[in-house]
């Protein structure tokens, strides 16, 4: 039963550690998409509103 929990908490460590690797690859590649689009709502929304 040791051998079990021990594999069980290596591999949930290891799955966090590489989790956070992806988050962190992504991240940097994510902020500027999602915050053109961001942009791109609120200018959409302003012209809108000024082209009444």
């Amino acid at each position: 039963m040791e051998g079990i929990v021990t594999a069980l908490t290596t591999a949930i460590g290891t799955f966090a550690t590489s989790a956070m690797g992806a988050i962190s690859a992504i991240v940097p590649v994510a902020l500027p998409i999602m915050g053109a689009l961001v942009v791109v709502g609120i200018g959409i929304k302003a012209f809108r509103k000024f082209a009444k």
